[in-house]
């Protein structure tokens, strides 16, 4: 069961700045965007199931530098990083309550290009960096709250072609145990040794947007630049 009208004094601001200069980058053309409807479990049994929630791969991974064991100083994110949003129906929470939720978090692991499941068991045999993200509360490119899930220090152990698998989690307030909402898979993407890697190409509108809001984020200005 999960619930958006808990009390606003449950929740906090996160560190970041609702003021907005998009304007000041030139706008590109939106990424690809795949979504996925999460039925949630009723409050009672008296209602029914309602699609409530909405997970948006606003940003897809397209390309990673393989990290090297050893040389984790030396390694690059996986390119652009991968961005989540989080949307909730109104009628489910009027407020918007959850935008401001500190409980909210996603995890993700490495998947499978040609299978749903995860390439190995332990994440951290796959993947390197932050591998867990609280939600965001930012301004859009159209200017509107929203949010957000972003993936800024993923890095990638393995050569080959796979995908990100992204999980939705709540923890509650009231028992501390974690629940589980749902979750959305990336579109392939591939993982190079050096000598075939180009660079990383120049950094998206959206995430500059982000980062000029206060995520962290390594910003490229020019495109295909080793760095």
């Amino acid at each position: 069961m999960y619930h958006f009208t808990a009390p606003p004094h449950l929740y906090h601001h996160p560190g970041v700045s609702s003021g907005s200069h998009l304007r000041r980058y030139e706008r590109s053309s939106p990424p690809p965007q795949r979504s996925l409807s999460i039925t949630i479990k009723p409050g009672t049994n008296n209602e029914r199931p309602s699609q409530d929630i909405t997970l948006t791969l606003r940003q897809q991974p397209k390309e990673a530098l393989v990290t090297t064991e050893g040389k984790e100083k030396a390694r690059k994110p996986v390119d652009p990083p991968p961005i989540i949003q989080l949307t909730v129906k109104p009628q489910a929470d009027p407020a918007q309550h959850f935008l401001q939720s500190p409980y909210l978090f996603m995890c993700t692991s490495l998947y499978k290009v040609d299978k749903n499941e995860a390439w190995d068991g332990n994440a951290s045999k796959s993947l390197a960096g932050s591998l867990v993200s609280s939600l965001h509360r930012l301004k859009d490119v159209d200017n509107k709250d929203g949010g957000f899930f972003v993936f800024g220090d993923i890095s990638v152990k393995v050569q080959g072609q796979f995908r990100l698998h992204f999980s939705l989690f709540d923890l509650r307030k009231e028992s501390s145990d974690v629940q589980y909402l749902g979750s959305i898979t990336s579109e392939p993407f591939r993982v190079l040794l050096p000598k075939d890697f180009k660079g990383m190409d120049e950094s998206t509108y959206l995430s500059r947007a982000f980062s000029d809001q206060g995520v962290r984020l390594r910003l490229r200005k020019e495109p295909r630049a080793m760095m």
